[in-house]
C-alpha cells in the first residue's frame, strides 16, 4: 500500500492498496467539539483525474487509525516491518520497526522525512535553499514508543486470541472478533471499527483483507524451527499485554475498580509439525488488590490502599472474567515471607478464602511458592520443585491439540494458571518457562513423540525453548520497567555464571534510574495512545449516520442517563498530635443519627510531631491510629462505612469513607501528594489528595496544610499555586480536570487584625460580630482579588474562630504570643451542581485547633451504557429505513493494479522458498530466514512534486457481485491442506510417528 495526497479543491489522504483506496478529509464543524474526518471507501480507479500525488516514499504495511493533537488530526500508518513468527501454516506475525503520521489538515509536514526523534532530516535541497525550519513532528514521542520493538500485528489473522479460541485454519481477521483488551490502538480505531460495524459483510470484507483495519499488540513474538527425533516442528511463543491498566512499574501496580491488574500478560506457546499442533496457555499479572508503591530508590514500601470489604468486590469480579475466559484458574504465588511482601500475600489469601462469588479450591486453587526461599540453597534450578506441586493440576486443566491430517481437535485446555510475584517479571518468567517445559513434555509423552526417559532436557528443542522464553522475558520487562528481565542468564542457558550476576546488578541500578527520571514521559505517552488524557478526544468521523444518531442521542439522553444525589461530609481537624483516643461524634455527626451521607471525606494536619526528627522519620502508624479511630466512630450507628482510600504524607493524611450501598458506584479512586515544606523536600507543609468518579461525575478533594506565620501570605499563595500545579494523578488528570472540588485543610490565614481587637469583639459578641471580623479575613481577601482559589466559594461562617487554643479548654492562646484568634481551618468547594447544606466547627477540646465540617448534596449523572448501545441500534434502523439512498453501499468492481505509483515493490512474505532440507536450524541462521525486514529508501519529496499523469486506477472490467461473494467463500473455505506451509516445512521430509521408513529409521 501507499499513501497520496490531493490538493485540489479539498485536501485529502487515501491509503491505496492493490484494488482499492480509503479516503480521509478534514471537515470544519464549528458546532461539534470533536475532531471530524470524513472517511470513504472506494474502487482505487474512482481516485483518477482527482490531482493525487505519492505524499511519501514510504511503503505502507498498515493503517493503525486516527488521532488528534491540537486540532490537528494524523492518519498512523505501519511503515517498518519484519517478519517474526509463524505459529501455523498461513499465520504471519510482523514486528513493527517504523510507523508515520500523516497530517490531515496541515502541510506542514507533508513530502518530509524525519529522524528517529521526530526532526526533519534535511537533504541537498534544503541546505541549497533558505526555507522556513520544519517543527519537530507533533507525535514524535509517540512514533518513538510504537518503534521500540514491542508491538507486532498480522495482516492474516487474529492476533489478539488463542489458537484455541480463533480455531485452527479459521479465517479470523475480523474486526467483529478481536478481542479488544489486547488491541493496544483500540482508541485510534474506535470509530473506524463503528463505522466498519455498519457497512455489510463484502464491505467488511474488503476493510479486513486490504489492511486498512489493522490490529496492534503489545507484547512478544518469536519462531524456532528445529527437531524432535526426525520430525521437524515449528515452536513460537506469543505474549499479549492488556492495555486495560497498562503503564510503567510504579505507574501501575495492583488492580483498578473495573477489575483490570497492571502488567496483564496472556503468554501462548505454540508448536506445529505437519501431524500434529499443540497450544499451551498461560497468564500472569499483578495481584487484584489496591496497592502502591512509592518509586523509592531501594525496597520501596507496598502500600495497601483500600479495605479488605470495599475491595473484595472488585476481585471477586476479577476472578469471574477469568473463569469465564479460561476455566478452572490456578494462582502461582511466588510472594516471600518477608516484610515487604507478605502482608500483601496475605491478603491475597484473606479475599480468595473471603470470595462468596466463586468456590475456592473448584473454581480457584492457589499453590503458594516461596521464590526466593527454595532457590537459596541450589540456585534457580530449585524451581523444579515447584512442579510435584502442581502436576495434577497441569494434567486436569489440559492444552490444545489438534490432528493436521485429520483435520480435527484432539484435546482442549480447560484452565489456566496464572502467576504472581511483585512485579510479574523476572521471577515470574523463570516459572512460567518450567511449567512451558513440564506442559510441553506432558504432550510429547502423551502423543509418543518421546518417552519420558529420552532425556529431552537436554534436546535442541528444549534449548530453543529456553531461549524463546528468555527473549520474552526480556521483551515484557523492557515494556514494563525499561531494561531486559533479571535472571534471564538462568532463562537462556540454565545456570547463572559471574556474568549473569553482574549482568543483574547493572540492571537493576539502570531500573532505579528509569523509574525515577524516565517513566513519567513514557507514562504520559502510553495514556496518549490509549486516549486517557484530560479532555481528550475520539476523531469523530463524518457520515450522515453518525451526525444523526449523535443529535438523537443528544436530545434523547434521558433514556440512558439516570440522575442521583450524592450526600458528602467533608471535614477538617488539625489534631496537633494527639495520641490519646478521642470520641469523634460531634465532629463527625453533629446532629446524631439524622444526617448519615453516602460519603466522608477527612482531612487531618500534623498526626504527627512537627518536629525535625518526626518530618525526618515519619511514623506512618499514626496513620493507622487515625484510621481505626474515625471507622469504629462511623460505624457507630449501625450503617457499613468502609475505606475506600487513604493518602498519606509525613503529617498529613486524608481519608475517604463510602457507605456500603454506594461503593459499586465509585470508579477510578486514586490519590496524590505534594511536599511544599522548606522548597518542597518536606511533608510538614503540603497537600495530599483523593479523586475518584461517582457514575459518570468527577471528585477531587484536597486536604492541605499552608505555610504558618500572621504576615506569610505570600508563601501561602506560593504553596497554594505549587499544589495546584503539582498534584497529578495517572492519565494526567489535574486538580482542575474534575467536575467537584474540595479543597479543606488547615489553610493558615489570619484575621488582618490585632490580638487584642478580636478578642475584644469575641468577647463583646455585638450584633453580626462574625462578618464584622471575616471582613478582615486575609483569605476571602485574596479569593476577591481574585489571586487565589478562583471559581471556588465558601458557605457562610456561623462559627467562632478555629485557632488558636489553649489545649484542653475553650480559651484563646494565652501563652506569650498571645496568637491573633483566626479561621485557619477551612473548607472551599467548586461545582456547578454542588451545594452547600451545612457549615460549622465541633466542640472538641483535643487540640489547639476546632474540627471543622461541611454537608454537601451534589446531584451525579449515570451512564446505562446497554440501554446507550439499544437505543444507538435502534435509531441505525431508523435512519436506515427513513433515508436509505445516503445509507453507505456495497463495493462491487474491481479494478487492475496495473499502476504503480511509484510505489516499492509489495513485499511477497511467503515466497521465500525455504526448504527444511538445506535449512540450518542455528538461531541465528534462522532468525535471518525469518526476518523480512522492509525499510523504505529515504527519498528527497520536498517540493512537492507537480500531480501524477498517471491515473491511480486502470481500465480493467468490472467483476460482477456475484462473482465476488464466490471469491470471498472460497477463501474462507480452503482446507488445511491448500494453505500454504510455514518457512522450512515440505511433506517429503516429515516421517510420521511410529512408522518405519525404506532405510529402516524410524
Amino acid at each position: 500500500m501507499i499513501i497520496i495526497l490531493s490538493t485540489t479543491a479539498d485536501r485529502r489522504l487515501a491509503i491505496v492498496s492493490e484494488n482499492h483506496a480509503i479516503v480521509f478529509k478534514a471537515i470544519s464543524e464549528p458546532s461539534s467539539k470533536k475532531p471530524i474526518c470524513n472517511i470513504e471507501l472506494a474502487e482505487k480507479k474512482t481516485l483518477r483525474g482527482h490531482g493525487f500525488q505519492k505524499l511519501s516514499s514510504h511503503e505502507i504495511f498498515g493503517f493503525i487509525g486516527l488521532i488528534e493533537v491540537n486540532g490537528l488530526i494524523f492518519i498512523g500508518t505501519i511503515v517498518g516491518k519484519s517478519k517474526v513468527a509463524q505459529p501455523v501454516p498461513g499465520e504471519s506475525i510482523n514486528k513493527i520497526n517504523s510507523v508515520e503520521f500523516y497530517c490531515l489538515n496541515d502541510p506542514t509536514w507533508d513530502f518530509t522525512e524525519f529522524d528517529a526523534n521526530g526532526y526533519p532530516l534535511k537533504t541537498e535541497q534544503d541546505s541549497s535553499e533558505v526555507r522556513e525550519p520544519i517543527p519537530r513532528h507533533p507525535l514524535s514521542e509517540l512514533r518513538k514508543l510504537l518503534s521500540n520493538g514491542s508491538f507486532y500485528y498480522s495482516s492474516d489473522f487474529d492476533l489478539t486470541a488463542t489458537l484455541q479460541s480463533r480455531g485452527y485454519g479459521a479465517h479470523s481477521l475480523s474486526s467483529d472478533k478481536y478481542e479488544t483488551e489486547y488491541m493496544w490502538n483500540y482508541f485510534l480505531m474506535q470509530d473506524i471499527i463503528e463505522y466498519r460495524d455498519r457497512l455489510d459483510n463484502i464491505a467488511k470484507q474488503i476493510l479486513d483483507d486490504n489492511g486498512f483495519l489493522t490490529t496492534m499488540i503489545c507484547g512478544f513474538a518469536e519462531t524456532f524451527i528445529t527437531a524432535i527425533e526426525k520430525t521437524k516442528v515449528a515452536i513460537t511463543i506469543i505474549s499479549k499485554q492488556s492495555w486495560k491498566r497498562a503503564g510503567t512499574r510504579f505507574n501501575a501496580r495492583g488492580v483498578d475498580d473495573d477489575a483490570n491488574v497492571a502488567n496483564f500478560v496472556e503468554t501462548e506457546t505454540v508448536m506445529y509439525s505437519l501431524h500434529y499442533c499443540y497450544s499451551f496457555t498461560q497468564i500472569r499479572g499483578s495481584i487484584p488488590v489496591f496497592w502502591e508503591q512509592e518509586n523509592g530508590m531501594i525496597n520501596p514500601k507496598v502500600e495497601i490502599r483500600r479495605s479488605i470489604e470495599a475491595t473484595q468486590p472488585i476481585f471477586d469480579k476479577h476472578f469471574e472474567n477469568l473463569n469465564n475466559k479460561y476455566g478452572h484458574v490456578n494462582i502461582v504465588n511466588l510472594l516471600a515471607y518477608k516484610p515487604s511482601e507478605i502482608e500483601l500475600s496475605k491478603r491475597y489469601h484473606d479475599h480468595l478464602k473471603n470470595s462468596k462469588k466463586f468456590q475456592f479450591g473448584e473454581d480457584v486453587s492457589l499453590t503458594d511458592f516461596d521464590f526466593h526461599k527454595e532457590t537459596s540453597g541450589e540456585g534457580f534450578a530449585g524451581v523444579r520443585k515447584l512442579i510435584p506441586l502442581i502436576t495434577e493440576s497441569m494434567l486436569s486443566l489440559g492444552y490444545f491439540s489438534y490432528d493436521i491430517k485429520e483435520q480435527k481437535v484432539l484435546s482442549e485446555q480447560h484452565g489456566v494458571f496464572r502467576t504472581n510475584c511483585l512485579d510479574c517479571l523476572d521471577r515470574t518468567n523463570v516459572v512460567q518457562q518450567a511449567i512451558s517445559k513440564e506442559g510441553f513434555k506432558i504432550f510429547l509423552e502423551d502423543f509418543r513423540l518421546k518417552s519420558s526417559n529420552d532425556g529431552v532436557e537436554d534436546e535442541d528443542v528444549m534449548n530453543k525453548l529456553n531461549e524463546l522464553w528468555a527473549d520474552n522475558g526480556d521483551q515484557i520487562s523492557q515494556i514494563y520497567t525499561g531494561t531486559n528481565a533479571l535472571k534471564s542468564s538462568y532463562s537462556r542457558k540454565g545456570k547463572m555464571s559471574l556474568s549473569g550476576i553482574l549482568s543483574d546488578a547493572t540492571k537493576s541500578v539502570s531500573r532505579i534510574y528509569i523509574n525515577n527520571f524516565v517513566d513519567t514521559g513514557k507514562q504520559h505517552t502510553i495514556d496518549f495512545l490509549l486516549g486517557r488524557l484530560p479532555n481528550q478526544l475520539t476523531v469523530q468521523l463524518f457520515d450522515p449516520v453518525s451526525q444523526y444518531i449523535s443529535k438523537e442521542l443528544s436530545s434523547q439522553s434521558d433514556k440512558f442517563t439516570t440522575i442521583a444525589n450524592i450526600e458528602i461530609f467533608a471535614g477538617t481537624f488539625n489534631v496537633s498530635a494527639a495520641t490519646d483516643n478521642i470520641d469523634l461524634t460531634k465532629w463527625l455527626f453533629p446532629v446524631g443519627e439524622r444526617f448519615k451521607p453516602d460519603v466522608f471525606v477527612l482531612g487531618l494536619q500534623e498526626v504527627i510531631e512537627l518536629s525535625a526528627g518526626s518530618i525526618l522519620n515519619a511514623d506512618y502508624t499514626k496513620g493507622h491510629f487515625w484510621e481505626s479511630m474515625v471507622s469504629k466512630c462511623l460505624n457507630k450507628f449501625g450503617d457499613k462505612y468502609l475505606l475506600l482510600r487513604v493518602e498519606q504524607v509525613t503529617s498529613l493524611l486524608i481519608l475517604l469513607f463510602v457507605h456500603v450501598d454506594k461503593v459499586q458506584n465509585f470508579k477510578e479512586v486514586e490519590g496524590a501528594s505534594k511536599k511544599t515544606g522548606f522548597g518542597g523536600i518536606a511533608g510538614n507543609k503540603g497537600a495530599v489528595s483523593i479523586r475518584f468518579n461517582y457514575g459518570d461525575t468527577s471528585f477531587c478533594f484536597i486536604n492541605s496544610h499552608l505555610s504558618a506565620g500572621d504576615n506569610n501570605v505570600e508563601d501561602r499563595k506560593n504553596d497554594y499555586w505549587n499544589i495546584l500545579n503539582g498534584i497529578n494523578f495517572t492519565r494526567s488528570k489535574t486538580i482542575s480536570d474534575h467536575d467537584n472540588i474540595f479543597w479543606l485543610g488547615d489553610l493558615n490565614f489570619r484575621v488582618n487584625l490585632d490580638s487584642e481587637i478580636v478578642r475584644y469583639e469575641l468577647e463583646k459578641k455585638k450584633d453580626d460580630y462574625i462578618n464584622g471580623l471575616l471582613k478582615y479575613d486575609q483569605l476571602r481577601h485574596e479569593i476577591m482579588t481574585g489571586e487565589i482559589f478562583k471559581g471556588f466559594k465558601e458557605a457562610p461562617i456561623k462559627f467562632r474562630p478555629t485557632y488558636k487554643y489553649d489545649k484542653g479548654t475553650e480559651n484563646y492562646d494565652s501563652s506569650e504570643k498571645a496568637r491573633t484568634p483566626s479561621w485557619t481551618d477551612r473548607i472551599l468547594y467548586k461545582g456547578e451542581d454542588l451545594s452547600a447544606l451545612s457549615y460549622s466547627d465541633a466542640l472538641i477540646l483535643d487540640s489547639d485547633h476546632r474540627p471543622v465540617y461541611g454537608a454537601y448534596r451534589v446531584i451525579t449523572k449515570f451512564s446505562d451504557n446497554d440501554k446507550k448501545k439499544e437505543l444507538v441500534k435502534l435509531l441505525y434502523t431508523e435512519f436506515q429505513r427513513k433515508h436509505s439512498d445516503l445509507v453507505l453501499t456495497n463495493i462491487f468492481s474491481k479494478s487492475d493494479s496495473g499502476l504503480s505509483l511509484n510505489s516499492t515493490p509489495a513485499s511477497n512474505e511467503d515466497s521465500n522458498g525455504y526448504n527444511i532440507e538445506d535449512l540450518d536450524l542455528s538461531r541465528d541462521s534462522f532468525r535471518t530466514l525469518m526476518s523480512d525486514t522492509t525499510t523504505s529508501s529515504k527519498l528527497n519529496l520536498r517540493p512537492p512534486p507537480p500531480p501524477l499523469t498517471e491515473d491511480v486506477s486502470s481500465n480493467s472490467d468490472c467483476k460482477s457481485p456475484e462473482s465476488i461473494v464466490k471469491t470471498i467463500s472460497r477463501t474462507e473455505s480452503l482446507t488445511n491442506k491448500e494453505r500454504p506451509l510455514p518457512p522450512g516445512f515440505n511433506d517429503g521430509i516429515v516421517l510420521t510417528p511410529g512408522k518405519v521408513n525404506e532405510d529402516g529409521n524410524k
